[in-house]
């Protein structure tokens, strides 16, 4: 299993729509807004990295309102 944490940026406007649709996304465990320079957090955990690439590249950044994103690799076993 490959997990990571995933900062996000998003239009204030529309943080409540870009969580919501996050939340819903396969292989997202957890979403929360954020105070701070990144407004949502993401808790991902798939099966391979090219999954976790798929999740983060072709679905988060795509969401309609997402500007920025950072992924940080989850290393250890816990």
């Amino acid at each position: 299993m490959e997990r990571a944490i995933t900062l996000i940026k998003v239009d204030p406007r529309i943080e409540k729509q870009v969580l919501d649709e996050i939340r819903h996304l396969r292989g997202v465990k957890e979403a929360h807004y954020l105070y701070g320079p990144y407004d949502i957090s993401a808790k991902i955990e798939v099966k391979t990295l090219e999954d976790m690439e798929d999740l983060v590249l072709n679905k988060i950044r795509n969401i309609y309102g997402v500007s920025t994103t950072m992924t940080c690799y989850i290393a250890d076993e816990g």
